[in-house]
């Protein structure tokens, strides 16, 4: 059976944080230049000088709901229980950090654990989740209020939350720089903001890189466009906090860490041969501060502050 692929429209991209700065080639990733063939292909890029990674030009999907398809399937390898508890160790953070519970924004809801969560902990939360699909699912396991749309569809006056959380979101958005402007304007004064995204400098990527070029291939393992789990943009540590910076917030901590999972699921990347040493080099990397993720928290500055 042919793999239905979605329509694309296909638009010039530039570094959304440094504007107009000089990029350099990367490889290809997806379709002739994928091992199982998935997606079509596209061109990888990285900004010259913060290191964000993107592909040039832009694959958009024509439809959010054809793209991501159904949650329990995008969801397969993700265990409610495990990410619930992942969330509960965010809102441990949050309280260190000196955030009481209080109005608390989740953008791509996903299928609600961080919602669940939050409201057991007082938060009064509320979703926003765009595909309907995944938005139904975390209306039911959460009990939460969750809006079927993005923030820049569904915008919230001035100052409406005292936190907001982007797990695993900001990788997927086609213009990070104006959701984290968006998202500044919808904070309080010292509100805070938690996201997670894939730390594309860390020793994975690195080491996935290199076994391409030992093959002979133009191939990067950096980003997926267009096929699961539909990277768009890929952060280093420091393009990851001059956004933040650009956007008006205030790094506060940034951590990475090691995640197995990426070499243990069933789609898994990584050739089973190659698997062991992976798992050896993601422990290094994560002792090295070269993790294959990254946590980020930070706090909304006051507006003279930045422009």
């Amino acid at each position: 059976m042919t793999e239905s692929i979605p329509e694309y429209t296909f638009s010039k991209q530039q570094c959304p944080v440094c504007v107009g700065a000089g990029t350099r080639l990367m490889g290809r990733r997806g379709g002739s230049a994928h091992r199982l063939g998935l997606g079509i292909p596209s061109s990888i890029y990285q900004c010259r000088g913060c290191g964000l990674i993107f592909p040039d030009p832009m694959p958009i999907p024509s439809s959010i709901n054809e793209h991501y398809g159904d949650a329990q399937e995008y969801f397969v390898e993700h265990s409610f229980d495990g990410k619930q508890a992942a969330y509960e160790r965010v809102l441990d953070s949050f309280q260190e950090l000196g955030a009481n519970p209080g109005r608390l924004l989740d953008i791509g809801a996903g299928r609600g654990e961080l919602l669940r969560a939050a409201l057991m902990r007082g938060w009064d939360a509320v979703g926003l989740e765009p595909a309907s699909h995944f938005a139904r699912i975390a209306r039911e396991y959460s009990g939460a209020q969750v809006i079927e749309a993005t923030l820049e569809q569904r915008p919230f006056p001035e100052n409406s939350f005292d936190a907001v959380t982007l797990g695993a979101v900001l990788e997927h958005v086609f213009n990070p720089r104006a959701l984290l402007a968006e998202i500044n304007r919808s904070l309080r004064p010292g509100g805070f903001l938690w996201l997670d995204v894939p730390n594309e400098a860390g020793i994975f990527y690195l080491l996935g890189n290199i076994y391409q070029r030992m093959r002979r291939r133009d191939w990067v393992v950096n980003l997926s466009p267009t096929f699961p789990p539909y990277h768009v943009f890929g952060f280093t540590p420091r393009a990851l906090r001059r956004l933040l910076q650009v956007t008006g917030f205030q790094p506060i901590r940034l951590k990475t860490y090691a995640a197995c999972a990426i070499v243990e699921t069933r789609n898994s990347p990584v050739p089973a041969s190659l698997r062991q040493l992976v798992r050896w080099s993601l422990r290094l990397g994560e002792l090295a501060g070269a993790g294959t993720y990254m946590d980020a928290w930070a706090i909304k500055r006051e507006p003279a502050l930045f422009s």
